[in-house]
C-alpha cells in the first residue's frame, strides 16, 4: 500500500455502510444488502489500490458492480460511509424512470443505480485513509455489489421510483 496510507475498515464503518445503503434502498422497495466477507476483502483491495494510484478508476474484472468515493480534507480524518453513500444518492435527481437514463447527459446516474439496484443483495466495503504530502489527508472508498447492477434491458425491474 502506497506509504503514508492504511486500511481504516473496521467494523463500525461496515455497519454505518450497510446502514446507509439499506437507508436509501428502503426508498426504493429494494430488499436489504448484507456484507459478504470476501465482497469485503476485494473492496479493501479496490480501496488500496485507489490510493495506490491516487485515483478513482473501476476494475470490469472482478465481476460485481462498483461504485467508487473520494474525499480530502486539511484534517486527519476518515471520511465516514454517509459522505460516500449520500453522494451516490444525490444523482437521483437526474435519474429518469421514464428513459432509465440520466435526464442531462453531463451528469452520471450510475452510482445512484446501482445503490438501489433491486437484484444486488451482498456488498464488500472497504475504506483506505491517508496523506502521501503531509498536507492533504484523503479517503478512498470502495464499495462492491453482487450481483452486479446496471445491466442494459434491466432498469425498469431494478430501479424502482419512490
Amino acid at each position: 500500500m502506497k506509504a503514508g496510507f492504511s486500511d481504516q475498515t473496521d467494523q463500525d464503518f461496515l455497519n454505518s455502510m450497510v446502514e446507509s445503503i439499506n437507508q436509501h434502498r428502503k426508498a426504493h422497495s429494494a430488499p436489504l444488502v448484507e456484507l459478504d466477507q470476501e465482497l469485503v476483502n476485494y473492496a479493501k483491495s479496490r480501496a488500496e489500490h485507489l490510493a495506490d494510484v491516487a485515483k478513482l478508476v473501476h476494475d470490469g474484472t472482478g465481476g460485481y458492480g462498483e461504485n467508487l468515493y473520494k474525499s480530502s480534507s486539511s484534517n486527519p480524518s476518515q471520511g465516514p460511509a454517509t459522505g460516500a453513500t449520500d453522494a451516490w444518492y444525490g444523482e437521483k435527481q437526474y435519474y429518469n424512470y421514464e428513459t432509465f437514463a440520466s435526464n442531462d447527459p453531463t451528469k452520471a446516474i450510475g452510482h445512484f443505480t446501482q445503490l438501489v439496484w433491486k437484484g444486488s443483495t451482498k456488498i464488500g466495503a472497504g475504506r483506505v485513509c491517508g496523506s502521501a504530502d503531509g498536507k492533504w489527508h484523503d479517503t478512498y472508498i470502495a464499495v462492491n455489489f453482487s450481483a452486479a447492477g446496471n445491466m442494459e434491458g434491466a432498469y425498469k425491474d431494478n430501479v424502482l421510483p419512490q
